[in-house]
């Protein structure tokens, strides 16, 4: 074990457009607020969205396609699949697992998988 100490990790995602991305995990999501940094054009460059007393970053500008996959640990995974649902996008039934939580994931439209997590997982 390194003697440093380490103080938080922050992931850190990248869309094309920021603003077309975070617009989309408040409504769906329930995240928010975001900070952002703006470019000379008025574009989102760089900024990030509270998710409880976390924050993810979020960059813009990404031409290529990238994927992720985040873990939120939840209270109730029924009621983020109810306003997931309600928001209009498909999304299936919370599970159960095997290995401990009762999840529900749903895939943005830019291919970041968000899998949220009632309970911990039992390994």
């Amino acid at each position: 074990m390194s003697d440093e100490q380490f103080l938080s990790v922050t992931p850190y995602l990248r869309y094309p457009d920021g603003d077309a991305a975070v617009e989309w995990l408040i409504r769906v999501l329930g995240f928010g607020p975001a900070r952002v940094s703006r470019d000379g054009d008025g574009h989102w460059y760089e900024g990030d969205i509270a998710v409880g007393s976390a924050r993810i970053a979020i960059g813009g500008g990404l031409t290529r396609p990238r994927s992720g996959y985040l873990i939120i640990g939840v209270p109730d995974a029924d009621a983020v699949y109810r306003r997931i649902r309600d928001a209009g996008v498909e999304v299936d039934e919370p599970q159960d697992k095997p290995y401990g939580p009762r999840t529900v994931s749903v895939t943005d439209p830019w291919g970041t998988t968000w899998d949220f997590w009632q309970g911990e997982a039992d390994y």
